[in-house]
């Protein structure tokens, strides 16, 4: 068994064909189908269901997968250790932010970082936080931006920043004079909400829960500009992180604290717990937590 053979078999998994299988990884399909044969006669047994005429993997073939991700990720890792080693500070640093938070808050790190160590190659990837957490499963991230509560076993995740959400309807809406209002004062309105792909839709739901209704959601968006502008034409109510709306005219909005729960927007950066800190990636972790 090569590293290679792991490389080519969980491939052909992800993409659930051998074609598909072939054009990402530049190899001919008869050395793909040669390569598991040969991992089949080794450990003497079938991996992949031919009878099937959909793409199946075998009991065993399943088990097998799961073990050759897991040394694939050790050698990765490993690899990845020595060469940092070998190279101090140089490198490459993969850092997963979604649109939100980048705007928000990481843009002036990403400046910062570039200025200090320009000698790492850093790359960002754009991208909703639940997108970001399959890539750094599949370990092409190194870091990622995430929104706490965030509880998962297989992370750790250091807080970096902190902002009040608050609710945000139009000044024509009835509750536009309130300083401070409850969530449970909530559950008859009309709900403007991110969309289910973002974690902060998350937040919102189990704020709601915590305050004992569901909420009734009339529109989901990806794109904070359209709730906003929805919002201020009092089409129903939302909820906004307060640096967002700093940035936004709110001639026509009114915020409003909440209470029973209070809401906050906490941004951490997260990594998986067997991975290398590498000094990229502890370098940009004590440059967010400057003040």
């Amino acid at each position: 068994m090569t590293i290679n053979q792991l490389q080519y078999y969980v491939e052909i998994v992800c993409q659930k064909s051998f074609t598909r299988a072939t054009e990402s990884l530049f190899v001919s399909q008869s050395a793909l189908s040669k390569s598991v044969r040969a991992l089949e006669q080794e450990f003497e047994t079938e991996l992949i269901d031919r009878s099937s005429k959909d793409f199946l993997l075998t009991p065993e073939g399943e088990l097998f997968y799961e073990y050759a991700r897991k040394i694939l990720d050790f050698f990765n890792m490993q690899t990845r250790e020595l060469h940092q080693r070998l190279h101090d500070m140089s490198g490459s640093l993969n850092i997963g932010i979604p649109p939100t938070s980048g705007t928000v808050y990481f843009y002036s790190k990403i400046r910062e970082y570039r200025e200090r160590y320009s000698n790492v190659d850093l790359n960002i990837l754009e991208v909703p936080s639940k997108t970001l957490l399959k890539e750094m499963d599949m370990n092409r991230l190194d870091m990622g931006a995430v929104l706490e509560p965030f509880s998962n076993s297989q992370y750790i995740s250091k807080p970096v920043y902190r902002a009040e959400i608050v609710l945000t309807v139009s000044k024509a809406h009835p509750l536009a004079a309130r300083k401070y209002v409850s969530f449970s004062e909530l559950r008859n309105e009309k709900f403007l909400m991110m969309s289910s792909d973002f974690i902060y839709h998350d937040i919102i739901l189990s704020l709601c829960k915590e305050a004992g209704f569901t909420p009734n959601i009339t529109f989901k968006s990806s794109q904070w500009d359209l709730i906003f502008e929805m919002a201020s034409d009092n089409q129903g109510i939302t909820f906004f992180p307060t640096p967002l709306l700093a940035k936004r005219d709110c001639a026509n909005i009114r915020q409003i604290h909440l209470k029973n729960p209070e809401a906050h927007w906490v941004l951490s950066i997260a990594y998986r717990k067997d991975k290398f800190l590498t000094p990229p990636m502890q370098r940009f972790l004590a440059l967010c937590n400057e003040v």
